[in-house]
């Protein structure tokens, strides 16, 4: 683009330069001002790298940091239980389950978070469970619960939760009002209300 007096180019021309040449759509007349150029050149790769590990350290502050493909911490002992206030302290029976946002929520009985879960509807990104013969935490989509096990669990709901279903068999083998059930299946009964007055407490707890 040619210069047709004190800080003005002629439309319809090309300006070229160090930014390289740039078309300018614009109504008949005269720009009134040179094209903005970097200032000590193009930014460096550097630079860029910089402000993109910022932006995403800034994010991942903002988000908390939550890990919900793994269970939440449960403090034996000291954390309290989201449906009833107590203090949770049996391993083997609790559970946990992450929501959508990131919150934690976190119970001394597997039948007090199933219960829970129906009173509160609110989506969840994982829901965990405790094998009740190792303690090892699962992903509630695979265990198999057992309602009626005859176990005394911590608010006598009487629901145990087993890795695999011929587990799960083998301890309602000899409780005559024992069910197996996927998770699906309890949550559904729970939203039923089948588990609002469940009340399992057997005779014999299992030992550790």
């Amino acid at each position: 683009m040619k210069r047709v007096g004190s800080g003005q180019w002629a439309v319809g021309q090309w300006a070229s330069g160090s930014v390289g040449r740039r078309a300018l759509a614009l109504a008949p007349g005269t720009w009134p001002l040179e094209p903005r150029r970097w200032v000590g050149g193009w930014p460096s790769a550097v630079g860029l790298l910089c402000v993109a590990l910022t932006l995403l350290l800034a994010l991942a502050a903002c988000g908390g940091g939550a890990d919900t493909t793994q269970p939440p911490e449960i403090l034996y002992g000291q954390d309290v239980c989201d449906e009833c206030d107590m203090i949770i302290s049996e391993e083997k029976y609790a559970a946990a389950y992450w929501t959508a946002e990131g919150e934690a929520r976190r119970f001394d009985d597997v039948g007090e978070m199933l219960v829970f879960m129906a009173r509160n509807p609110e989506a969840t990104a994982s829901v965990w469970v405790h094998d009740v013969h190792s303690a090892a935490w699962l992903p509630a989509e695979e265990a198999w619960f057992v309602m009626n096990s005859g176990l005394r669990t911590p608010m006598g709901t009487g629901i145990a939760v087993l890795a695999d279903e011929q587990s799960a068999r083998a301890l309602a083998f000899d409780q005559p009002a024992a069910v197996v059930l996927t998770f699906s299946e309890i949550v559904a009964r729970a939203a039923a209300g089948e588990l609002e007055n469940v009340a399992g407490m057997g005779d014999h707890e299992m030992g550790d």
